[in-house]
């Protein structure tokens, strides 16, 4: 089954130039956006398999449209701004895969489509790096707040599924406890983190408050 995109650019040359990459690969692209708005027009009447999603456009940017879109179809944005804050905000919003217009080829486009088609991530080598640096901010931030906080080991674990978004049911499910005490060691660890919920609690045991 062919892999079908819609491709969302301001500049017609641009859009003109990667549906001719796409479809030289077997690609179909079946619509065309030239900003944010009329993209969210554009994946809700087509529902293509994945979009190719420019980021600095008139009316609406990618980054201001890319949460919607991002809940109804599979989104690769195209940047030529690869700083951090680009590209945090872009995979926070849900983004699949993030291509660099500065270092944009046919092959990279094509392997970079299909990967996101088959629910797979797809990354240029700026945008990992910014990925990887988050992750191990993030380890590094949880690795204090266990010492500091000076949880159980069952705490730890709670906190672990706490921040997966898991409610107390799905917790109790997984650890095979009962709700009840569940809530108790969730209310043990709010007192030692000094939180009075489970949002403030993530935020806390995360460092980032």
């Amino acid at each position: 089954m062919r892999i079908r995109v819609a491709v969302v650019d301001d500049n017609p040359m641009v859009r003109a130039g990667l549906r001719a990459m796409l479809e030289l690969g077997g690609i179909d692209v079946i619509a065309e956006a030239g900003d944010g708005r009329a993209a969210v027009d554009v994946v809700t009447r087509y529902r293509p398999d994945v979009i190719l999603l420019d980021h600095r456009m008139p009316v609406a940017d990618g980054l201001q449209v890319l949460s919607h879109l991002a809940d109804l179809t599979r989104v690769l944005l195209l940047t030529s701004d690869d700083s951090d804050a680009v590209i945090s905000q872009a995979l926070a919003r849900g983004a699949s895969g993030f291509l660099s217009h500065n270092c944009l080829g046919g092959d990279e486009l094509l392997r970079a489509v299909h990967a996101v088609a088959a629910g797979e991530g797809w990354l240029a080598p700026v945008a990992a790096a910014v990925a990887v640096r988050q992750l191990r901010g993030r380890a590094e931030r949880e690795s204090a707040a266990r010492i500091r906080f000076d949880l159980t080991r069952r705490e730890r674990e709670l906190m672990d599924l706490l921040i997966k978004g898991m409610t107390n049911a799905e917790i109790a499910a997984h650890l095979v406890l009962s709700e009840k005490t569940v809530k108790n060691h969730l209310n043990h660890v709010y007192a030692k983190l000094g939180v009075r919920h489970r949002t403030e609690a993530v935020a806390r045991w995360q460092g980032e408050v």
